[in-house]
């Protein structure tokens, strides 16, 4: 029963995280690299670990620990991590606008899509945990009306930024309160997804805009999300 519950919040809140970025289509990304795979797996100790009162999936926010996008891990360079929302059921969702401050010099990472699974209960093991994910990102990509939406300041980013990485098996640490109700300590996870990392932005405003699309996976997938950031020397 405790499976169940957990699989029944990961499909609906992480398991299917969605985070936009462009209109072609996925299947054109570039290949993974081991840096796409580090920084995935550092993406997800980030938003996974944090407490609910400070989750960067949850709701519109200006500034505040959920602006933060500081990594919990070490990461390859210097990396602010966006989060995106929540990915919802059903018809396509209402936009979310959040507005933060991040350091100059930082390049952004974020996944258009990912699934993630943390292995909770003694019958489950890394090859369930292994399909779960590669099932779940293959349905995204097969999906005939899959459209995704990225865009920096009003442009489109090229599709080519859109890169397909799995993570090698890693510990998530979840602290007291995170948004899954699991215990405090570490579990074994493992993540796959379509990932994107974008260049510097130079000093002043900007805007991220990302919006994804998937109606016939998993009930309907979607994601509607509008990052202002103010980037300072």
């Amino acid at each position: 029963m405790k499976r169940i519950i957990i699989m029944a919040l990961g499909v609906l809140l992480a398991l299917a995280l969605t985070t936009p970025m462009a209109l072609a289509k996925v299947g054109q990304g570039t290949v993974a690299s081991g840096t796409t795979e580090e920084l995935a797996a550092a993406w997800t100790q980030w938003t996974y670990s944090k407490p609910e009162a400070e989750s960067p999936l949850i709701g519109s926010y200006e500034g505040g620990p959920r602006c933060d996008g500081t990594p919990v891990s070490p990461t390859p360079g210097n990396t602010w991590f966006l989060a995106g929302t929540v990915g919802t059921t059903g018809p396509p969702v209402g936009e979310t606008v959040r507005t933060c401050t991040m350091p100059v010099g930082n390049r952004l990472f974020f996944p258009v899509y990912n699934a993630t699974f943390f292995i909770t209960e003694p019958d489950e093991n890394e090859q369930i945990a292994r399909e779960f994910v590669t099932g779940r990102v293959d349905a995204v990509e097969e999906d005939p009306d899959l459209t995704i939406e990225v865009t920096v300041d009003g442009k489109e980013i090229n599709s080519n930024r859109i890169v397909r990485a799995q993570t090698p098996f890693f510990d998530l640490t979840f602290e007291e309160g995170n948004i899954f109700g699991l215990d405090p300590g570490a579990y074994t996870t493992i993540s796959d997804g379509l990932w994107v990392t974008l260049p510097p932005l130079p000093p002043g405003e900007h805007e991220i805009h990302f919006e994804f699309s998937a109606p016939n996976a998993f009930g309907g997938r979607s994601q509607n999300n509008t990052y202002i950031l103010t980037v300072l020397n």
